[in-house]
């Protein structure tokens, strides 16, 4: 037969069982006051009781998991009532094996000794069947959770994975730039770089980060756009509030700033990006705004990048219920809108 689910795992429920069957094995007992009722009921009742269990751990353990879990129903029926057939032919045996006991006070009846422990043999069913059909259900609610926490793990980890190169490739691209011109600039981009690279390899592995954390690494993002874009791009970074009392998942700020730099700047016309965070109470509001320059068709969902689509997909996966995005294109501006309640 099958091990009983969870006995292995948690000796406990072998306990449980052992100390529920002795309470039923024991009480009976309370009912008899005469000897001779003691004895027949040690020898017969107790007979039964262990047919009982015997039937009970048959349904239990061995015919619901191998076969009405497998949709074998006509096995599973057919295997009952053999059951049904073992448990009376042993019954009747042990009559005729205790005769010399039993028949002085119950005269031996084929009948009346094949049915009599039918009845208790149906109650082990039941009540096998009710245990174990709601542990199943209860463990595959666990082992669904399981999964779902799995799947929703492993979603997180790639749609973060995402975010990292294509930053990357960016920032690579504008000291790239910086180099070819000769800049007196290059080496604090890159030492930029590196405080970004730390904070992207070491803190960004951690399910939550301080808000501070996320706030420097805007800005020394925002600081290696400054020694890339020209000086009619008017870029206002404020911070509200004490950003040290929250904690957020890392890298979910930078696609909407990423976002702005990539469509808000222009080296013709003069741009303003407004960046705004503000952590107060129990509520975080991130607010970024800015016109768009360039061709209109590779701003829209299909030619914004991965990074836009990531962030939002993981505030789904990580704020259900608990955030707001605001995404507002008018007039050849463009303004996000996000909010975070703790």
């Amino acid at each position: 037969m099958d091990n009983l689910p969870g006995l292995r795992s948690k000796p406990s429920a072998l306990w449980i069982h052992i100390l529920v069957w002795l309470a039923f094995f024991m009480i009976p007992l309370l009912f008899f006051e005469s000897a001779a009722g003691r004895e027949r009921f040690m020898i017969m009742g107790w007979f039964i009781q262990l047919l009982m269990l015997f039937y009970f751990y048959y349904n239990f353990s061995y015919l619901i998991p191998r076969f009405l879990l497998q949709k074998r129903i006509g096995l599973y029926v057919f295997l009952l009532f053999l059951g049904l057939i073992v448990v009376s032919i042993l019954n009747i045996l042990f009559v005729l094996g205790t005769s010399g006991i039993i028949e002085r006070h119950h005269p031996f009846n084929l009948w009346r000794t094949a049915t009599f422990p039918v009845y208790p043999a149906i109650m082990a069913f039941a009540l096998s069947s009710a245990v174990r059909i709601i542990m199943e259900y209860f463990q595959n609610e666990r082992q669904k959770k399981e999964m779902e926490s799995e799947k929703l793990a492993a979603e997180l980890a790639f749609l973060k994975s995402q975010v990292n190169p294509h930053f990357l490739f960016n920032i690579l691209n504008n000291i790239c730039s910086l180099a070819r011109k000769k800049s007196d600039s290059t080496e604090n981009a890159i030492i930029k770089l590196s405080q970004i690279m730390r904070y992207m390899l070491q803190d960004s592995k951690d399910e939550t980060v301080g808000l501070e954390k996320e706030v420097e690494y805007l800005q020394n993002y925002i600081e290696l756009q400054r020694l890339r874009i020209s000086g009619k791009v008017k870029i206002i970074f404020t911070v509200e509030g004490q950003p040290e009392h929250f904690s957020v998942a890392p890298l979910l700020l930078i696609p909407f700033v990423e976002n702005a730099f990539k469509h808000g700047v222009s080296y013709q016309d003069e741009a303003e990006i407004i960046i705004n965070l503000s952590a107060l109470g129990n509520t975080l509001v991130f607010t970024v705004e800015n016109k768009i320059f360039g061709n209109r068709e590779e701003f829209s969902d299909q030619g914004s990048g991965i990074g836009l689509k990531n962030v939002i997909r993981r505030l789904d996966l990580l704020y259900p219920g608990k955030h707001e995005l605001t995404i507002l294109d008018k007039n050849n501006c463009y303004k996000i809108d996000l909010v975070i309640y703790f």
